[in-house]
């Protein structure tokens, strides 16, 4: 539940950083808490002009003893400009998204505890074939404040919110249809809330509900674009201790200047497609790649010209089935892999087929991953068959064609 406080923190603080006006008091507050800081996460440039994309994360508090203790980014957003457009796209990320995290399967949320920052950045590039510029980080505690130093936002509520938890002290009581006002305490009630005591509410479940968060969103960015510079600076003072970004003060500002460029009627709004399952005893969000393939296409696949870079080739995880009627052809090719650093998890015939052509099948659909192979194997072939169960990333067929190649 505390979950909607973090992506309205995230919300406030970009609409902020982008807001325009009163840029830079934030800026020369946020610099001095990053001056000195080595964990920063290295940036991406991008050239004049070219899309950028911000992953923005919402962590959570840790243990209750420690502050210090890993944390898991229970909201993950990408945001993602198009400066010779002046549009911008947002794409939320369901927090149960099941992907692979140093070797084994686990929930997108938990990069961040296995590799901090760095490992959502890489993970979030990996499974959309993307890159992230920027990332901002952002904690939870300062939402109530921020909403109450914008004024609050007024909204229509949606449905019929009845809820109460005792044990959290949480009560929620909003009538459908109703334009409200709310302060910071309602604000976080009104986002937080994804279903009522007697199971009645959003259809979709966290799915409805993040959409809520995403209008809400815009509504904060609506806001913040309208108010008085008088006004910023007090704002500003509030931002340094609730979030880290490796984003510079110069890039803030440029990003602030095409700002009022931007309609907030052309702002588009994204989550992405998939399915709930249970996999082994539990409930993942299984991602389809195929299905985002034009959400995929906002947050600039296609647009963005960055070359892409040669993949450690420890974090491929290959296997190689011999359909050439070859002895050893499989293991042959394995050796050589492996000698170049490959992970190959297995060997194997495919018995009573002989297969004319070799190919790759790229299970994971990452960036990158079917190319590097298909360039150290010279095979050209490659099928897309996206697989989330399979313990592959990439499948080698060794066809008749590697006859001699392979003897």
């Amino acid at each position: 539940m505390k979950k909607a406080l973090k992506v309205i923190a995230i919300v406030l603080i970009m609409a902020i950083i982008i807001g325009g006006t009163g840029v830079y008091f934030y800026l020369k507050s946020f610099s001095l808490k990053n001056d000195g800081n080595e964990s920063l996460i290295p940036t991406k440039e991008s050239k004049s002009g070219e899309p950028i994309n911000v992953l923005l994360l919402g962590m959570d508090i840790g243990t209750v003893d420690s502050k210090n203790s890993p944390k898991r980014s229970d909201t993950m957003m990408v945001i993602h400009y198009e400066p010779k457009l002046s549009e911008v796209s947002i794409v939320s990320i369901p927090r149960d998204t099941r992907v692979k995290l140093n070797g084994s399967y686990d929930k997108i949320n938990a990069a961040s505890v296995y590799g901090g920052v760095e490992l959502s950045i890489k993970t979030v590039e990996d499974m959309l074939g993307i890159p992230i510029n920027y990332y901002a980080a952002v904690e939870y505690e300062g939402f109530r404040a921020l909403v109450d130093a914008v004024g609050g936002i007024d909204v229509v509520i949606p449905f019929d919110m009845d809820y109460d938890a005792e044990s959290q002290n949480l009560h929620i009581h909003f009538k459908k249809g109703k334009q409200t006002h709310l302060d910071g305490e309602n604000a976080e009630k009104f986002i937080r809330w994804r279903k009522n005591n007697d199971g009645t509410g959003y259809a979709e479940g966290d799915i409805g509900r993040i959409k809520t968060q995403q209008e809400f969103m815009v509504k904060i960015f609506e806001k913040v674009k309208t108010l008085p510079v008088t006004k910023m600076p007090s704002i500003a003072k509030m931002l340094p201790e609730y979030i880290e970004t490796n984003m510079s003060p110069m890039t803030m500002l440029n990003l602030a200047k095409d700002i009022p460029k931007i309609k907030t009627e052309s702002i588009q709004k994204f989550t992405l497609n998939g399915e709930s399952k249970r996999v082994n005893g539990i409930w993942y969000f299984l991602y389809e790649p195929e299905q985002n393939a034009d959400i995929i296409a906002h947050l600039g696949w296609k647009t963005s010209g960055v070359k892409e870079e040669n993949i450690n080739p420890k974090d491929i995880n290959v296997q190689i089935f011999n359909g050439s009627g070859i002895d050893g052809a499989a293991s042959k090719l394995g050796d050589q892999l492996g000698k170049k650093g490959y992970n190959v998890i297995s060997v194997g015939n495919i018995s009573g087929v002989e297969m004319r052509t070799s190919h790759i099948i790229d299970r994971t659909l990452k960036r990158g991953y079917a190319s590097q192979v298909s360039e150290e194997t010279d095979i050209g072939n490659i099928k897309k068959d996206q697989d989330s169960l399979s313990k592959a990333d990439i499948v080698v067929i060794i066809g008749l064609d590697k006859q001699n190649v392979l003897k």
